[in-house]
């Protein structure tokens, strides 16, 4: 397991700057994917069961106006930058390993 810092601007807003600090990489594209159903849950309310596809998620990560994820690298005891591509990335590999 790797901590990993999310690092997420969700408006053009600075004020909308956040991070989340998570035990894994796993863990953290759970946050991802659960910010966008969070999403849905907002602009649904009505509905009781909410659907939807990795690509919708993938299509909010690269509309996001910065996000960008350090994981711990526990052989230097430095964090590593990663993109939005690579999140998107981990994110299609997170959904796939949740759907067995």
């Amino acid at each position: 397991m790797s901590h990993t810092i999310l690092l997420i601007q969700k408006t053009q807003a600075a004020s909308s700057k956040t991070y989340i600090e998570c035990d894994s990489v796993a863990k953290a594209m759970d946050e991802i994917i659960a910010m966008y159903e969070d999403h849905l849950k907002k602009k649904f309310p009505h509905k009781e069961r909410i659907e939807f596809d990795v690509n919708e998620v993938l299509e909010m990560v690269f509309n996001l106006p910065d996000c960008a994820a350090l994981v711990l690298d526990h052989k230097t005891s430095s964090y590593i930058p990663h993109d939005k591509s690579w999140i998107q990335k981990q994110v299609v590999v997170r959904a796939q390993s949740r759907a067995r």
